[in-house]
């Protein structure tokens, strides 16, 4: 679905870029208040290059599977270590999306956890997708979260809400 988003995205005029973490090392923010004092988190890990490309990036999607009415533990790492960009506000202004994969249950839960997150950074969210299937890949055919929609038709339209918006406010 995010693949998805993002040939929309190019289609309207975007430059757009994938980072997968599945295969990533991030570990968990260790409350240590390091990034406090020195602007930068301590931990060495697959973070650092995820930081500059954030920071780099005009929109963000955030796409997860759900887990138990949440977003995947490694999203969850992410999120709890852009804390550091939080101190001062790096990400505000940024457009975001999030863009959830589910069996049955958990997208309003997760949606609302991400875009938590999003205005907490100071960033513009724009409506989401979801893509409902029952096994892995099963959500290229299935339905969207929302009335009358396949989720990739409404992964398109993130891609495209995300250019419209940047054009607007640009």
């Amino acid at each position: 679905m995010v693949e998805e988003a993002l040939a929309a995205a190019r289609e309207a005029g975007a430059e757009t870029e994938i980072v997968l973490v599945a295969d990533k090392k991030i570990e968990g923010c260790d409350s240590c208040r390091t990034c406090f004092e020195t602007d930068k988190c301590k931990i060495k890990d697959d973070m650092q290059p995820l930081y500059e490309q954030m920071e780099a990036a005009n929109a963000i999607i955030l796409g997860t599977p759900v887990y138990f009415h949440n977003v995947s533990a490694q999203l969850k790492a992410i999120m709890d270590r852009t804390f550091v960009l939080l101190i001062k506000m790096r990400l505000k202004g940024k457009v975001a999306a999030p863009i959830t994969a589910l069996r049955r249950i958990g997208a309003g839960t997760t949606r609302n956890l991400l875009y938590g997150f999003f205005l907490a950074q100071g960033m513009i969210p724009v409506r989401g997708a979801a893509g409902y299937g029952s096994g892995k890949g099963e959500v290229r055919e299935g339905f969207g979260g929302g009335r009358n929609i396949s989720a990739m038709e409404e992964a398109r339209n993130v891609g495209t809400d995300i250019v419209d918006l940047l054009k607007r406010i640009s």
